[in-house]
């Protein structure tokens, strides 16, 4: 005989929120980089010239100092635009599908989801290096990530 559950485990209404933030979140990504690995090809339209023209009207040391490390940084960023859209692709896929088990209440979807997004604040560093941007964008990312993984945590006892 058979034993049937009449009352199958509810999702929480905080893991549905987050689930659907993550949908969104992570859906955009995914479209975003795939666009990227479209558009990397177009990189040798763009004159080397733009660049070092930035710089001409920039007169105040620091300034300089600052818009030269942005130039570099957009520069090295334009160079590997292709492979760091791929990475981001995947790494925004497995977070979609971390999501999405979470969603169907399974914890596996809770590791795959954390380890995409931890990776995922790397990415820049990889190819671009670290820098006064990157670090910015490093600190800022992760305030984010902490708090979606604490949140996720807070569920996984719902999750099979």
């Amino acid at each position: 005989m058979e034993i049937v559950d009449i009352n199958p485990k509810q999702r929480p209404g905080l893991l549905t929120a987050l689930c659907i933030l993550t949908f969104i979140g992570s859906g955009f990504g995914v479209l975003k980089n795939i666009l990227g690995m479209i558009m990397s090809p177009l990189q040798n339209l763009l004159d080397p010239e733009f660049f070092e023209n930035a710089l001409d009207n920039v007169h105040d040391e620091y300034a300089r100092k600052f818009v030269e490390q942005a130039v570099a940084m957009g520069q090295k960023a334009l160079q590997h635009i292709f492979e760091i859209s791929l990475t981001q692709f995947i790494l925004y896929a497995a977070s979609l599908t971390g999501a999405i088990l979470m969603f169907q209440l399974k914890k596996t979807g809770f590791y795959i989801y954390s380890a995409a997004q931890v990776l995922l604040l790397f990415v820049a560093p990889v190819f671009i290096g670290f820098n006064l941007f990157v670090n910015i964008g490093i600190l800022f990312g992760s305030i984010f990530t902490i708090l979606f993984i604490a949140l996720y945590a807070i569920n996984l006892n719902k999750m099979n």
